[in-house]
């Protein structure tokens, strides 16, 4: 089943204009594959700074955070399709042909933190993601 989940919010920015910063986590696991995340910035972040990152929160029994999706400088909305290269079992990165990287869609089964950076104050992100899960 395919499905969207948000808006996870990064909560209002605090700091210095161009400087101030802010994350929130889902109060819940989320699990499945990440098909696509949509970013809809509010208030009005300054386009030349502003940095969003959505990643797994990573705390035990969870594996270390993974990050999904980071933008930098920006403060357009968007939507992205993320994914990470696979390996092979030897570790190794896989390719198709040694020069164009295999991918595949990012699982993630654990809590979502969106973090806002560089922006100004009161500023803040909405995050969805498009998730599969079983």
């Amino acid at each position: 089943m395919i499905q969207w989940v948000g808006p996870l919010n990064s909560g209002a920015a605090a700091g210095v204009a161009g400087s101030a910063t802010a994350n929130a986590s889902s109060n819940h696991k989320l699990q499945g594959k990440v098909h696509a995340v949509y970013v809809k910035y509010n208030d009005a972040p300054p386009a030349g700074t502003t940095d969003v990152t959505v990643a797994t929160v990573g705390a035990a029994p969870h594996v270390p955070a993974i990050t999904i999706l980071s933008i930098a400088n920006a403060a357009t909305d968007v939507l992205k399709y993320p994914r990470v290269q696979v390996h092979g079992t030897d570790g190794a990165a896989l390719t198709m042909d040694g020069t164009r990287i295999l991918t595949d869609k990012i699982a993630i089964d654990d809590s979502v933190k969106v973090t806002i950076a560089q922006a100004d104050a009161a500023d803040n992100v909405d995050v969805w993601l498009c998730l599969e899960s079983d």
